[in-house]
């Protein structure tokens, strides 16, 4: 905290809400006010806010190339084969253990791009069942019922999944503005550290 402050950068924190939100709210903010936005996160969630003014930028990519990585709504598709407004429905369906989001046990990403292919989200599938046990996919019948049993679970993934982006800051996008580094107190601070 020290440091950032010491920094000159802008700081938000607000007890009982999600980090999650502040980002997805002053990114929406910002899109609207047509401002491009580069969040930097690892986390898939995210993918859900990023449109033509809001892109990620996963700066600890997993894999063998681990290079940092820039999504924009074509990187979301590449990546996981739903696009971002259907990234939600994506995560319900399939969970996300580091988000705490359960999903629908043995619903896995082939199967969730294979369901969002054919509805537009949840609800659609959650409406139409027995077209999701006729669809042409090995286990259709076994995702339906799985989807029938775990109907509840689905809805509540969706809400852990979605990210609230109309909190009501203090703060605008256009007030975030880093201001000059206070050098004595970083070089005090670094000493300290080491």
């Amino acid at each position: 905290l020290k440091a950032i402050e010491a920094l000159g950068l802008p700081l938000m924190r607000i007890k009982g809400v999600e980090a999650d939100d502040v980002i997805g709210t002053l990114a929406t903010q910002a899109a609207t006010a047509g401002i491009n936005t580069v969040i930097s996160t690892g986390d898939k969630d995210m993918a859900q806010l990023v449109n033509q003014h809001i892109t990620l930028l996963d700066t600890m990519p997993r894999g063998p190339n681990k290079q940092p990585r820039s999504m924009d709504v074509e990187g979301v598709v590449a990546k996981f084969q739903v696009r971002p407004d259907q990234i939600i429905d994506y995560l319900a369906l399939v969970g996300d253990s580091s988000d705490n989001i359960p999903g629908v046990p043995k619903v896995g990403p082939k199967t969730a791009v294979a369901l969002l292919a054919e509805f537009e989200g949840i609800d659609d599938i959650l409406a139409d069942l027995d077209k999701v046990a006729s669809l042409d996919m090995r286990v259709a019948k076994g995702v339906a019922e799985r989807i029938r049993a775990n109907r509840d679970t689905l809805k509540l993934s969706y809400q852990l999944a979605t990210i609230n982006c109309e909190l009501a800051l203090d703060r605008t996008p256009d007030s975030l503005v880093a201001a000059s580094p206070d050098l004595p107190t970083l070089r005090a601070l670094y000493e300290e550290l080491e």
